[in-house]
Protein backbone atom coordinates (compact mmCIF):
# COMPACT_ATOMS: atom_id res chain seq x y z
CA UNK A 1 0.00 0.00 0.00
CA UNK A 2 1.26 3.93 -0.58
CA UNK A 3 2.73 5.43 2.11
CA UNK A 4 -0.09 7.24 4.51
CA UNK A 5 -0.26 11.16 4.47
CA UNK A 6 -2.73 13.83 3.75
CA UNK A 7 -1.04 15.29 0.41
CA UNK A 8 -4.03 17.30 -1.33
CA UNK A 9 -4.47 17.82 -4.65
CA UNK A 10 -4.29 20.97 -6.63
CA UNK A 11 -6.78 22.58 -8.46
CA UNK A 12 -5.54 22.56 -11.67
CA UNK A 13 -4.51 18.74 -11.42
CA UNK A 14 -8.11 18.21 -10.17
CA UNK A 15 -9.63 20.61 -13.18
CA UNK A 16 -7.30 18.13 -15.44
CA UNK A 17 -8.69 15.06 -14.04
CA UNK A 18 -11.89 15.91 -14.13
CA UNK A 19 -12.32 17.16 -17.84
CA UNK A 20 -10.44 13.61 -18.69
CA UNK A 21 -13.19 11.87 -16.37
CA UNK A 22 -15.59 13.62 -17.88
CA UNK A 23 -15.01 12.67 -21.13
CA UNK A 24 -15.69 8.94 -20.94
CA UNK A 25 -18.70 9.69 -17.86
CA UNK A 26 -20.89 11.07 -20.16
CA UNK A 27 -20.58 8.30 -22.51
CA UNK A 28 -21.56 5.59 -20.22
CA UNK A 29 -24.42 5.11 -17.68
CA UNK A 30 -26.99 7.70 -18.88
CA UNK A 31 -27.66 10.10 -15.88
CA UNK A 32 -25.90 8.14 -13.30
CA UNK A 33 -22.44 7.98 -14.07
CA UNK A 34 -21.33 11.76 -13.31
CA UNK A 35 -22.97 12.50 -10.53
CA UNK A 36 -22.20 9.43 -8.85
CA UNK A 37 -18.53 10.08 -9.57
CA UNK A 38 -18.91 13.41 -7.94
CA UNK A 39 -20.27 11.83 -5.08
CA UNK A 40 -17.65 9.39 -4.79
CA UNK A 41 -15.40 11.90 -4.95
CA UNK A 42 -16.86 13.40 -2.31
CA UNK A 43 -16.88 10.76 0.00
CA UNK A 44 -13.58 9.60 -1.14
CA UNK A 45 -12.19 12.74 0.28
CA UNK A 46 -13.94 12.99 3.64
CA UNK A 47 -12.69 9.14 4.24
CA UNK A 48 -8.94 9.98 3.35
CA UNK A 49 -8.89 13.37 5.51
CA UNK A 50 -10.74 11.53 8.80
CA UNK A 51 -8.27 8.01 8.45
CA UNK A 52 -5.23 9.92 7.33
CA UNK A 53 -5.34 8.18 3.97
CA UNK A 54 -3.25 9.80 0.98
CA UNK A 55 -5.95 12.35 -0.44
CA UNK A 56 -4.30 13.07 -3.66
CA UNK A 57 -4.26 8.99 -4.72
CA UNK A 58 -8.08 8.28 -3.33
CA UNK A 59 -9.29 11.67 -4.88
CA UNK A 60 -7.83 10.81 -8.35
CA UNK A 61 -9.06 6.99 -8.13
CA UNK A 62 -12.55 8.53 -7.03
CA UNK A 63 -12.31 10.60 -10.79
CA UNK A 64 -11.17 7.24 -12.55
CA UNK A 65 -13.02 4.53 -10.74
CA UNK A 66 -15.61 4.36 -13.24
CA UNK A 67 -14.96 5.81 -16.45
CA UNK A 68 -14.24 2.05 -17.33
CA UNK A 69 -18.07 1.75 -17.98
CA UNK A 70 -18.26 3.73 -21.37
CA UNK A 71 -19.67 2.46 -24.26
CA UNK A 72 -20.93 -0.50 -22.32
CA UNK A 73 -24.27 -0.08 -22.25
CA UNK A 74 -27.03 0.14 -24.54
CA UNK A 75 -30.54 2.26 -24.23
CA UNK A 76 -31.94 1.23 -20.78
CA UNK A 77 -29.35 -1.95 -20.19
CA UNK A 78 -27.57 0.77 -17.08
CA UNK A 79 -30.63 0.37 -15.55
CA UNK A 80 -30.83 -3.16 -15.01
CA UNK A 81 -29.41 -4.50 -12.06
CA UNK A 82 -28.37 -7.52 -13.67
CA UNK A 83 -26.60 -5.40 -16.49
CA UNK A 84 -24.75 -3.43 -14.69
CA UNK A 85 -23.32 -6.85 -12.30
CA UNK A 86 -22.83 -8.17 -15.71
CA UNK A 87 -20.24 -5.34 -16.92
CA UNK A 88 -18.34 -4.92 -13.80
CA UNK A 89 -15.32 -6.92 -14.27
CA UNK A 90 -15.22 -5.34 -17.57
CA UNK A 91 -15.28 -1.59 -16.49
CA UNK A 92 -12.86 -2.18 -13.90
CA UNK A 93 -9.96 -3.56 -17.11
CA UNK A 94 -11.10 -0.83 -19.56
CA UNK A 95 -10.95 1.54 -16.31
CA UNK A 96 -7.47 0.65 -14.93
CA UNK A 97 -6.22 0.98 -18.81
CA UNK A 98 -7.68 4.36 -19.19
CA UNK A 99 -6.61 5.68 -16.01
CA UNK A 100 -2.93 4.40 -16.63
CA UNK A 101 -2.57 5.94 -20.09
CA UNK A 102 -4.00 9.13 -18.29
CA UNK A 103 -1.63 9.29 -15.35
CA UNK A 104 1.16 8.21 -17.90
CA UNK A 105 0.50 11.40 -19.99
CA UNK A 106 3.98 14.29 -19.75
CA UNK A 107 1.94 17.30 -17.71
CA UNK A 108 0.05 14.82 -15.55
CA UNK A 109 2.70 12.01 -14.21
CA UNK A 110 5.10 14.82 -13.01
CA UNK A 111 2.04 15.24 -10.10
CA UNK A 112 2.30 11.69 -8.78
CA UNK A 113 5.17 9.44 -7.57
CA UNK A 114 6.08 6.00 -9.29
CA UNK A 115 4.34 4.22 -6.16
CA UNK A 116 1.17 6.88 -6.33
CA UNK A 117 0.49 6.17 -10.00
CA UNK A 118 0.90 2.58 -9.79
CA UNK A 119 -1.68 2.34 -6.68
CA UNK A 120 -4.47 4.42 -8.42
CA UNK A 121 -4.36 2.15 -11.35
CA UNK A 122 -4.37 -0.37 -8.60
CA UNK A 123 -7.40 0.59 -7.43
CA UNK A 124 -9.88 1.59 -10.23
CA UNK A 125 -8.86 -2.39 -11.02
CA UNK A 126 -10.15 -3.37 -7.81
CA UNK A 127 -13.00 -1.72 -6.24
CA UNK A 128 -15.77 -3.81 -7.19
CA UNK A 129 -14.10 -7.16 -6.19
CA UNK A 130 -15.47 -6.55 -2.59
CA UNK A 131 -14.70 -9.91 -1.12
CA UNK A 132 -10.74 -9.34 -2.16
CA UNK A 133 -10.51 -6.07 -0.73
CA UNK A 134 -8.10 -5.75 1.98
CA UNK A 135 -5.72 -2.65 2.60
CA UNK A 136 -7.31 0.77 3.80
CA UNK A 137 -7.42 2.29 0.74
CA UNK A 138 -9.46 0.07 -1.20
CA UNK A 139 -11.68 -0.52 1.57
CA UNK A 140 -11.57 3.41 1.74
CA UNK A 141 -12.69 3.67 -2.12
CA UNK A 142 -15.49 0.54 -1.85
CA UNK A 143 -16.87 3.12 1.09
CA UNK A 144 -17.16 5.69 -0.96
CA UNK A 145 -17.93 4.24 -4.20
CA UNK A 146 -21.28 2.44 -2.29
CA UNK A 147 -21.81 5.91 -0.54
CA UNK A 148 -22.02 7.66 -3.66
CA UNK A 149 -24.62 5.50 -4.97
CA UNK A 150 -27.26 5.61 -2.26
CA UNK A 151 -27.08 9.48 -1.47
CA UNK A 152 -30.16 10.81 -3.52
CA UNK A 153 -29.90 14.14 -2.23
CA UNK A 154 -26.15 13.95 -4.92
CA UNK A 155 -27.66 11.56 -7.12
CA UNK A 156 -31.25 9.89 -8.26
CA UNK A 157 -30.99 6.31 -8.73
CA UNK A 158 -31.86 5.16 -12.01
CA UNK A 159 -33.37 1.92 -11.22
CA UNK A 160 -36.57 0.62 -10.54
CA UNK A 161 -38.00 -0.14 -7.29
CA UNK A 162 -37.82 -4.09 -7.63
CA UNK A 163 -34.18 -3.31 -9.27
CA UNK A 164 -33.34 -0.89 -5.90
CA UNK A 165 -33.98 -3.57 -3.21
CA UNK A 166 -31.98 -6.30 -5.21
CA UNK A 167 -29.30 -3.75 -5.35
CA UNK A 168 -29.49 -3.56 -1.48
CA UNK A 169 -30.27 -7.00 -1.05
CA UNK A 170 -27.38 -8.11 -3.15
CA UNK A 171 -24.92 -5.73 -2.54
CA UNK A 172 -25.43 -3.74 0.06
CA UNK A 173 -26.74 -5.68 3.38
CA UNK A 174 -24.47 -9.09 2.16
CA UNK A 175 -21.55 -7.71 0.49
CA UNK A 176 -20.33 -3.91 1.19
CA UNK A 177 -21.56 -2.85 4.33
CA UNK A 178 -19.56 -5.81 6.30
CA UNK A 179 -17.03 -4.89 4.64
CA UNK A 180 -16.93 -1.05 5.66
CA UNK A 181 -13.98 0.01 8.15
CA UNK A 182 -13.98 3.70 8.37
CA UNK A 183 -15.84 5.06 11.74
CA UNK A 184 -17.17 8.14 8.93
CA UNK A 185 -18.36 5.81 6.47
CA UNK A 186 -19.87 3.44 8.80
CA UNK A 187 -21.78 6.50 10.42
CA UNK A 188 -22.38 8.04 6.45
CA UNK A 189 -23.84 4.66 5.43
CA UNK A 190 -26.08 4.56 8.74
CA UNK A 191 -27.62 7.91 7.71
CA UNK A 192 -28.05 7.31 4.16
CA UNK A 193 -29.11 4.14 3.56
CA UNK A 194 -33.08 4.17 5.23
CA UNK A 195 -33.44 7.23 3.18
CA UNK A 196 -32.45 5.39 0.07
CA UNK A 197 -35.04 2.97 0.87
CA UNK A 198 -37.86 5.35 1.85
CA UNK A 199 -37.63 6.86 -1.90
CA UNK A 200 -39.35 3.44 -2.97
CA UNK A 201 -41.84 3.16 0.15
Amino acid sequence: MAPENKSNISLELETKIEKYALSFLCQGRKEWDEPHTKAVVYYATEIANSSGLNVLVLKTAAWLHDIGYHSLFEGDESKQFSQVMDRKAKHMANGAKLAELFLEKPEIKTFYTKEQTERIIHLVSVHDLVEELKDDDEIALMEADTLGAIDIDRVSTTFSREDAMKYVEKELTTRRFPKFRTKIGIKYYQELLPKFTAQFD
